[in-house]
């Protein structure tokens, strides 16, 4: 059961980390639209905008993010929650359907129906049934993939909105990392996600209270 639940958050991780990847490209580069970078001998990035600051370039890996962050733990616990329960009630309804279509072929192998009307009817509401479940079945899936969106949405806007606070013109540009992606090296120092998700972590604490 926790494996599954693991691999259930890590196909939402896999999905939201390409999307906050994106997103924290464009918060920062909109930030620094007048910014021109080049790089020097000694690999540190310097403002070519006649700015006395050096600018920074960091990243944050997003699959450890979306693994820590505990908003983001509460609301792919609280999605898989609410798939489990659905998934119950179908499998429910569809072993009593088993069950009916199971004593019908009984009866049919028989021959006990006391009329051809009988079985004509029996025949119908299994027929009825099977659509119910079938039309069940397909609402659950839509359901779900709304309930999914709008949590995807809802950490995209939590981790969006706490970068530009974070950022605060500290970095020149903030990357985002995910297994398999575009990175394929960085500087230690580089990687702030510890320091992006501890922060992450004091501000959803803070906002319980």
């Amino acid at each position: 059961m926790e494996n599954s639940k693991i691999n259930k958050i890590t196909l939402i991780i896999s999905s939201l980390a390409i999307i906050l990847s994106i997103i924290v490209l464009i918060i920062v580069l909109l930030g620094k639209k007048e910014v021109v970078l080049t790089q020097n001998e000694s690999k540190n990035f310097t403002l070519s905008n006649d700015s006395t600051n050096n600018g920074n370039v960091a990243y944050v890996n997003l699959d450890t993010l979306l693994l820590e962050y505990k908003y983001s733990i509460k609301l792919n616990e609280d999605l898989l929650t609410e798939q489990a329960k659905a998934k119950a009630n179908l499998e429910s309804r569809m072993r009593a359907f088993e069950k009916k279509y199971n004593d019908f072929s009984e009866k049919m192998r028989l021959g006990s129906f006391l009329s051809q009307q009988s079985m004509e009817n029996q025949q119908n509401e299994l027929i009825q049934e099977q659509a119910k479940i079938q039309q069940l079945e397909q609402d659950l899936t839509e359901k779900l993939m709304m309930q999914q969106a709008e949590l995807n949405q809802e950490l995209l806007d939590s981790v969006s909105n706490f970068i530009k606070e974070f950022n605060n013109g500290k970095y020149v540009l903030i990357l985002g990392s995910v297994t398999g992606g575009g990175i394929l090296y960085a500087e230690p120092e580089m990687d702030i996600t510890n320091e992006v998700v501890k922060q992450l972590n004091e501000r959803y604490e803070k906002s319980k209270k």
